[in-house]
């Protein structure tokens, strides 16, 4: 059975439900082995407390072997799902319901996700914020010193504030660490993109040698890293594919690489990685 999940009885009833519910939600499925929408509804709800990761306690009654309990908690249909929190009951339904409705039940009541400093940082330096990203994970590292993703996340705040020399002794460090986590891959990214900025850090420079010469695929490349850090990733990503229509060669394949990095920058389910992708295949097959 599944670690958010457990099977109440009327001898265990009072602490695997109503004591433990002080400390987190427990959502109790009444059901029976006969009961048809029983069956349909438990795979759901177990997969929602996984889902949930430890958010609430699946809790299940066998209401053929606990007819007392059930007569004494007023269940009259199957299946019933009754919430429980602080000790007592806030809110209920009956019969098998959709998965979507079930999430909107669970999350009226269930307390708010709480981002990571990491997650916060990101919100912030995608805001354009950078030394409120700053202070908050220098903060967080305080507390975690050795944590790989704070560290890695202040090496891409140096990166993109011009420190390279900085961002590159944590990228040296991390990727001698764990080379293929995320937030090692990520630094390493915001690293050669900031040498990159730091190499043209004129846009209207930038955006005239490409008025003069629309080929100039260095000044596009370049541009296309300003936008990419802009957050303007829909122009970035353009920018990068035309570079691979006009010149596959180019610097060595500079343009996929680029949106292989540009990728680990962006959120992975974004939708536009995987429209990208498929671009970047039918250009290269």
């Amino acid at each position: 059975m599944s670690a958010y999940a457990a099977v109440a009885t009327a001898a265990n009833f009072s602490q695997t439900v109503l004591e433990q519910s002080k400390s987190v939600p427990v959502l109790v499925d009444f059901w029976a082995a006969w009961c048809g929408p029983c069956k349909q509804l438990m795979p759901t709800l177990e997969r929602l407390a996984q889902d949930y990761g430890g958010r609430f306690i699946l809790v299940k009654v066998n209401t053929d072997e606990e007819q007392a309990l059930v007569g004494q908690l007023g269940v009259r249909s199957l299946p019933t799902v009754v919430l429980f929190k602080a000790g007592a009951v806030v809110d209920h339904f009956v019969g098998s319901v959709p998965e979507g409705q079930i999430r909107q039940f669970l999350d009226r009541h269930l307390p708010p996700v709480q981002s990571s400093p990491g997650e916060q940082a990101r919100a912030l330096k995608r805001a354009g914020d950078y030394a409120g990203a700053r202070t908050l994970i220098e903060a967080a590292l305080l507390k975690d010193a050795n944590s790989l993703e704070l560290q890695c996340e202040l090496g891409e705040l140096l990166a993109l504030t011009n420190d390279l020399d900085s961002a590159r002794a944590i990228l040296t460090s991390a990727q001698g660490r764990d080379p293929q986590a995320l937030a090692v891959k990520r630094l390493a990214a915001a690293v050669a993109f900031g040498d990159v900025l730091a190499a043209f850090p004129n846009v209207d420079t930038l955006r005239a040698q490409l008025a003069t010469n629309p080929g100039n695929l260095e000044a596009r490349h370049a541009l296309a890293v300003h936008r990419l850090l802009a957050n303007d990733y829909d122009t970035a990503i353009e920018d990068w594919l035309d570079i691979m229509r006009r010149d596959r060669k180019f610097k060595d394949d500079l343009a996929r690489r680029s949106l292989l990095m540009a990728f680990d920058m962006m959120d992975t389910d974004d939708p536009r990685v995987a429209d990208a992708r498929r671009a970047m295949a039918r250009l290269l097959f």
